[in-house]
């Protein structure tokens, strides 16, 4: 009888357009610290969503029949994001039970995936140009061998995890703007290619951003070491360069020194998600990094290890996808894709 009080109390405060955490609020500075639970008014309020009014508890009996399929699918369509926990809270039954029948309901958890931008639609075209440009000269060139994919990563001292969400296999996740990160990071710059795996890779000083001087210095530092790893490359063939088109690489300063150097560079859209070294080598990299870091030098530390951890084929298995990735991207008119 005493959860019953609260739960007329939920349905009050739905019906008057309170949130779930003012909601939980209001009953725990009335009736006590602790009395109610964020998670459970939750779950409530999304069962009223789903229509379903009724405040009695499910009937006693085969653990089954406490979950009704119909009605778990409404309250977790009405949020996608909530964990399993919060659904567990609401049913009064098992996790074991809740992901059964989940998985009934055709249910899988996805991580929210981030984009580098909102497309508009100029956005979406440049996007497909590109992709069928780098897909013409990958088939009549041959030019993955040729390929020095670069790019910098603030490297986090504490990598936060994104939110996952229920869907049906073979929804996509729901794709969020990537947010600007004020924590603590250090800054590297990467270069790499499908045979000499990472070229050169070059740590910035703590607080310290890219420029086009810097950016340029490292240039010169990765063609040298680029001509001891792989000479055939760049004596006999013109390296291509995959960076994206960030100031530092675009500026009057660097165009010169990439002519200088003779590194071509080939063409990239705006707000990409298409290069191997974003797709690949960083994606990987944040996996590797789970732990929290407290120094710059542990950073680097961290850096080195993933590096010497790679498998034989890790790198020419990140430029070879490139092809797969740009078709997928003409397919899906220039969006975004999982």
């Amino acid at each position: 009888m005493e959860n019953m009080k609260y739960r007329y109390i939920y349905e009050y405060q739905f019906y008057r357009g309170t949130s779930a955490a003012e909601t939980t609020q209001r009953i725990n500075d009335v009736y006590g610290a602790g009395v109610a639970k964020e998670s459970t008014v939750r779950f409530w309020f999304q069962r009223f969503r789903s229509g379903n009014f009724d405040l009695q508890n499910q009937p006693r009996g085969r653990p089954e029949t406490k979950v009704k399929n119909e009605e778990l699918k409404a309250i977790v369509e009405a949020d996608q994001s909530q964990s399993t926990s919060e659904i567990v809270a609401g049913f009064g039954v098992s996790d074991k039970t809740v992901l059964i029948h989940l998985k009934q309901i055709g249910k899988v958890k996805k991580l929210e995936r981030w984009v580098p931008h909102e497309l508009s639609e100029s956005n979406l075209q440049t996007r497909i140009d590109c992709c069928v440009t780098l897909l013409n000269r990958h088939y009549n060139e041959g030019i993955l061998n040729r390929i020095n994919t670069c790019d910098e990563k603030g490297v986090l001292y504490d990598n936060r995890k994104r939110l996952s969400q229920w869907l049906n296999p073979g929804d996509p996740a729901k794709s969020y703007p990537k947010r600007k990160l004020t924590q603590k990071k250090l800054l590297v710059s990467v270069w790499w290619t499908s045979i000499a795996s990472v070229v050169h890779y070059s740590f910035l000083k703590s607080g310290q951003t890219i420029t086009a001087d810097i950016y340029c210095q490292q240039l010169q530092t990765m063609k040298e070491e680029l001509a001891a790893k792989q000479p055939r490359l760049v004596n006999r063939s013109r390296p291509l360069l995959l960076h994206d088109n960030a100031r530092p690489h675009t500026a009057q300063q660097t165009t010169t020194k990439l002519d200088e150097l003779q590194l071509a560079c080939l063409r990239h859209p705006p707000y990409s998600d298409l290069a191997p070294i974003d797709y690949h080598f960083f994606l990987n990299l944040d996996n590797f990094l789970q732990k929290k870091i407290n120094s710059d030098a542990a950073v680097q530390t961290a850096f080195k290890e993933f590096i010497d951890s790679r498998y034989h084929g890790f790198f020419s298995k990140g430029i070879n996808e490139l092809p797969k990735r740009l078709q997928k991207c003409i397919d899906n008119n220039g969006a975004y894709f999982d």
